[in-house]
């Protein structure tokens, strides 16, 4: 039987460049203004999710229309300026994320089919190793350390005569 093949990349050189400069002119052009946030900062934040929206539109709306609400060390200028950013980066995210999303399925399925690939050639150099073809041997040993395991077991008629 034959190994099933789902995908094929089928990107020209040409249109591979184009993908490479599009990437690398959104680099250039966003990571001056993005964060890096380590772990520990991450978990520290307090996070603006769906929910969380129309809490923070609705803080914002009585904060322009209360002023005196608005304690002096609370900038409503920043947080006007914080919202604006918050809809800007949704928006990027919002087009880059399906994008975004299948290609991790484009690779995984890629990386699905490469590695079935593997383990097909891997089943057939262990029968070759098994019937003596010579190099098969040390194929398989290298091959078989992606599947460290206990020792291969003694026949039954090796753990008799141990005996």
């Amino acid at each position: 039987m034959a190994q099933a093949n789902q995908y094929q990349l089928t990107l020209s050189n040409d249109e591979l460049t184009i993908v490479k400069d599009a990437i690398a002119a959104l680099r250039a052009t966003l990571q001056p203004h993005l964060k890096s946030l380590s772990s520990d900062e991450r978990r520290g934040l307090p996070k603006m999710g769906a929910r969380t929206v129309d809490f923070v539109t609705k803080a914002r709306e009585y904060g322009v229309k209360y002023p005196s609400i608005v304690p002096g060390f609370l900038s409503m200028e920043l947080f006007e300026e914080d919202l604006k950013n918050v809809d800007i980066l949704q928006a990027m995210q919002r087009e880059l994320q399906p994008l975004l999303a299948n290609l991790d399925d484009t690779l995984l399925l890629a990386g699905s089919e490469a590695y079935q690939a593997a383990l097909i050639l891997y089943r057939s150099v262990k029968m070759a190793a098994d019937s003596g073809l010579p190099d098969a041997k040390t194929i398989r040993d290298d091959l078989a350390k992606r599947f460290p395991s206990a020792p291969r077991s003694s026949t039954p008629s090796e753990v008799v005569e141990g005996l």
